[in-house]
Order: structure tokens, then sequence, then C-alpha cells
């Protein structure tokens, strides 16, 4: 297993090329996907399977901030399922001198040289579009990666259904829900169940002829993308 990158432009540009899988139920934990601060215009839905032991990064959750300055406090996944653990939470800021958002990539922590100035979320500090640097922010836009890393410690299912972030702004602490689904199992050699917001896809409906991307966009509006990842060893 390598790296898998979300490619666009610019960081201007990055939440068009993410805007994917919103989830509706039951998909979501929560009747509202992000709020005035932490703005999602979509979600990004993923899935496979891996070898007991195997450790992950995900950075599918790419979120716009509206209002700043922000200072996240924390963050904890709604997950369900107990054959993945979470290993810990970074940030970064994504800005047009950075590498590309992620999928996936190998490991925990992020050891990959695209994935360069990620930190603690515990404080970490996030300008308003107004203070943002032109030069890193061409476009005027602030958006930020959240990457979660994961260790396979059983066999079975888990699922991630989106992220609570405590964050502080204006002297105030408040929580938002940020849609972010991942369906993954173990071992690597079994198919693994995703949902979207009709319930459970029947697992012959999880490869496409090409064998990668799964396209979801005939059975919402709402629920565009999917990508399956098998096999992870």
């Amino acid at each position: 297993m390598g790296t898998r990158f979300v490619r666009a432009g610019t960081a201007g540009i990055l939440v068009l090329a993410l805007a994917a899988t919103g989830c509706d139920s039951p998909c979501r934990a929560s009747g509202q996907l992000g709020d005035d601060v932490f703005v999602q215009t979509g979600s990004y839905g993923w899935g496979g399977s891996f070898a007991v032991g195997h450790r992950l990064t995900d950075g599918v959750t790419i979120v716009r901030i509206d209002k700043g300055p922000v200072t996240i406090k924390s963050i904890e996944p709604v997950m369900h399922g107990g054959s993945a653990r979470l290993l810990g939470a970074q940030v970064r800021l994504l800005t047009a001198s950075r590498g590309s958002p992620v999928v996936d990539s190998e490991g925990w922590p992020p050891a990959h040289p695209d994935l360069d100035g990620a930190e603690d979320p515990a404080g970490f500090v996030i300008p308003g579009p107004a203070a943002a640097d032109p030069v890193d922010h061409p476009h005027g836009t602030v958006h930020i990666e959240i990457l979660l890393g994961y260790e396979f410690v059983g066999e079975g299912r888990t699922v991630r259904r989106g992220l609570n972030v405590t964050y502080e702004t204006g002297g105030r602490q408040r929580k938002v829900f940020l849609g972010s689904y991942m369906a993954v199992c173990a071992p690597a050699a079994v198919p693994c169940q995703h949902e979207d917001e009709n319930g459970p896809v029947p697992l012959a409906a999880h490869v496409t002829p090409t064998g990668g991307l799964l396209d979801l966009r005939g059975r919402s509006p709402r629920l565009h993308t999917f990508i399956e990842v098998r096999n992870r060893v």
C-alpha cells in the first residue's frame, strides 16, 4: 500500500475536487453537517479491507473555514465496531505550497513528505479568510485537512460516520459535527460492507468493472463518490 492523493490545482479549489459522498441517515450522526465556521460543501466516503496489524492515515475530511481565528480543542470520531482503533488525530492547514490532501496513506503518524505541516489538534489555531496570507491562499479561502490514524486490532468491521470537533472562536466554545464516512474491515481477504442513505449497499455492487471507483451518483443527489480499497496487506 502507498499513498492515494486527491489532486487539485490549488488549495482554493480543493473542496470542489472533494465535494463527494454527503451522508444522509444512516450515514451521518447529526442533523446538520458543518456550521457557519466549519463549512462542508460535501463530504467524502471510502472503505476497504486490511490485514490485522495494519496502520493507516485517513485524510478525507476537508473543511473550509469561513470565520476566524479558530482554536481547535478536540477531535472525536463517531465510530462503531471494534476491528480498528483510533491512534490519534492531526490537522494541517492546506496552502498553495503544500502537498495535496490524501484519501489514505500507509502508517501513522503520517510520514509521507507531501503531508507536511500536520500538528496535534489541541490548540491548533486557524486564521480566518481576512487574515490569511494571500500567497498561501491565493483564492482568499482557508481550508484544513483532518488526518486520523487507525490500527486494525482484530477481525470484523468498523464504521466512522463523522467527527465531532470542539473549537473556540470569539471567546466562545462550540462543537460541530462533520460528515466523513469510512467503512473498513479485517482481514484483508474479506469484502467490506458499506452504506448509502438507503442502508447497506449489496456486496455485489461494491466493485466496478475497473475495480476502484464506485460512483453512487445515480443513487442520491447528495451521494456522489465512494472509493473502495480491497485486499490491503
